[in-house]
This record gives C-alpha cells, structure tokens and sequence, in this order.
C-alpha cells in the first residue's frame, strides 16, 4: 500500500488538514511547520493524489466533452478543436460517449459531470431544455441552443446553409428538388429544413410533399429514404442531404440502383467528409467550421470557468458563418 496522507501528518506530527493546506499553497499554515511537512513529503517520497487534491481545491483543470457518437466525422472534428485549445489552456478533456442516448446522458451529469470536472461542453445533445436549466456547472453546447437557460451555445447558420444549397440546384435548373432532413426536435434539424423551403419558396416553386424525408440523422435513414425517392413514379432530379451520415447513405442506395451522382441525379451535402471528397464526382456540400466550433466553444468555456462562474437565465449564443464546397454532384438542366 503506497503512502497516504494521513502517514504524512503521522510523521510530520501535524493534522491532515495541515498537510493539505500545505499541498495546496493555502497560506494559514506556520512558516516552520509548511517546511517540516515539506521536508517530511519528500523524505518519504509522498505523491499527492492528483483528484483528491482537485476535490479540496475545487478545480480539477478537467473538462467534460459529451457527444451521441465516435463515428461521425462531425463530432471528432469539433472535439479535435476543443482538446488542442484546451492544451493550450492547461486543461485536460475527458470525452464520454452516449451513444445517442438522453437517459445515458443524464447518468453522466448526475455522477461524473457533477463532481470530477470544472466544465463541460455537450455536442449534438438530446436531452430539453429542463435537463440543461439544471445544472450548475459552466456548461457550452455546440451545435445546439436554448434561450433562457444560462447556458452558452455555438452554432452554425444552418438556415443559410440549406438556402445556399438549394438555390445552387435551382441556378442549375433543377425544379423537383428533394430534402432528406433529421430530426426536428432541435433547431438545427428545424434551420435546415427551414432555409430549403424558404429558397423555393423564393424562387416560385412548389415543394411536393412527397419529396420532404424526415427521420433521424443516420446513414440508414439516407439510405432508405433516398430508395423510397427513386422508386417514386416522378423522382426528383436532385436531393438535398442535410447531414454527412445521411449523404453517405444516399449515395450507397443511388449506387445501388446503377444510378450515377452527378449525370443520373444530383446530390448535396451538408458537412464536408472523406467520401463527399473522393467520390466520383466529389458532393457538393456545406462546409462547416467544425474544429472552429470547439475551439469557440472551449475558449468562452474555459472564460466562464476562470472568471467564477454565476447561475443566470441570460444565455449566450455564437453563431459562425458557412460556405459551400463545389463539386461536381450538381447536373445542369434545362
């Protein structure tokens, strides 16, 4: 068994409260016993538990990165931001995955995320805004946002990004234009679909309702609905894809039909990845600054942390601009 604190105090002939006044700079300790208690530490070769420590400082220098799951390029792109600004910063991130489950979510703020971390940044969360109104901790979401809950929020402009995507298809010709979105309970799932309707809407166009997919933000969910899309007795001349899973599972079903992107139907993304790159036409997609989006959100985090943090209702919100990426999935039509 290695040495304890309480051995310190033993042989120091101190309390332990001493000794952990000492380890932590505190400066009601005795000019002559903070020396004893050091020479004592060294002679014994004590190593300070590093989360015990934390607890009695009430800073551990950890923060807690929250997101649905590993495998969206997404969310490793905005994770990759917050680690290398927190290094920056001389902090640690302690990355939980919940796969895409709010309940597991829950169990991750009411054990971990409450005791061992100074803060914490959600990415993609699925849990209402009751969830965030209660925790008491400095916490920043990333890609969702709530007004009224004191929390803070980066986001991207998603209105503009399905606008800007589906106007390029109608610069091109295209009139029956589809939309496989995801789910519509947070605002990036209702900005998306939100700027697709408002630039047809612009452009004089109706939006057959037979071509509006709604359903989660999976691979399969592209997948299935871009095969319900193809086998429609009208099928559209191009699809909007309003996230990079969906994307991938639209072009595996287009594939599937012996159908080519680009000459047999037209396809865009949202989120720029390794398939929407190197396909045959690369896909022409919304560029999200990802890893932007965790460093913004570990900066104004890590502000919040150090300058103390204060419950409040008043929320604030980031709202980063977006392009789009040019490709050759887009078909001009007469």
């Amino acid at each position: 068994m290695g040495i304890t604190i309480k051995d310190v105090a033993k042989n120091a002939e101190v309390s332990v409260s001493t000794v952990s006044r000492v380890l932590n700079g505190k400066d009601r300790v005795d000019p002559d016993t903070r020396k004893k208690v050091m020479e004592v530490i060294k002679s014994m070769n004590y190593v300070p538990n590093n989360l015990a420590v934390s607890m009695v400082k009430k800073k551990s220098n950890i923060l807690g990165v929250v997101i649905p799951e590993i495998m969206n390029p997404f969310y490793a792109a905005v994770v990759k931001g917050a680690e290398e600004i927190a290094k920056k910063k001389g902090y640690v991130t302690l990355i939980l995955i919940t796969n895409d489950d709010a309940k597991e979510e829950n169990n991750y703020y009411n054990t971990i995320l409450t005791k061992y971390i100074d803060g914490i940044i959600l990415i993609g969360s699925h849990v209402d805004k009751a969830f965030y109104q209660k925790i008491k901790k400095p916490t920043v979401l990333v890609d969702r946002y709530f007004e009224d809950t004191g929390k803070q929020g980066v986001v991207i402009d998603n209105f503009s990004g399905t606008y800007q995507l589906t106007n390029h298809l109608i610069e091109n010709g295209h009139r029956d234009i589809a939309i496989i979105n995801g789910l519509m309970d947070y605002n990036d799932g209702v900005d998306r679909f939100e700027g697709f309707l408002c630039a047809m809407k612009d452009n004089q166009i109706e939006t057959k309702d037979s071509y509006i997919k709604m359903g989660n933000w999976f691979e399969e969910d592209g997948y299935s609905h871009t095969k319900e899309l193809l086998k429609q007795e009208d099928p559209p001349t191009a699809i909007v894809a309003c996230n990079n899973l969906i994307c991938i599972g639209a072009i595996k079903a287009i594939r599937e039909q012996g159908l080519e992107v680009g000459k047999d139907i037209s396809l865009v993304g949202f989120d720029d990845h390794d398939l929407a790159a190197f396909n045959q036409p690369g896909i022409t997609v919304v560029d999200r600054p990802t890893s932007v989006m965790g460093v913004r959100a570990t900066e104004m985090l890590i502000e919040e942390i150090e300058n103390g943090f204060v419950q409040t209702e008043q929320s604030r919100k980031v709202n980063l601009g977006v392009s789009l990426i040019y490709r050759g999935s887009v078909k001009k039509i007469n």
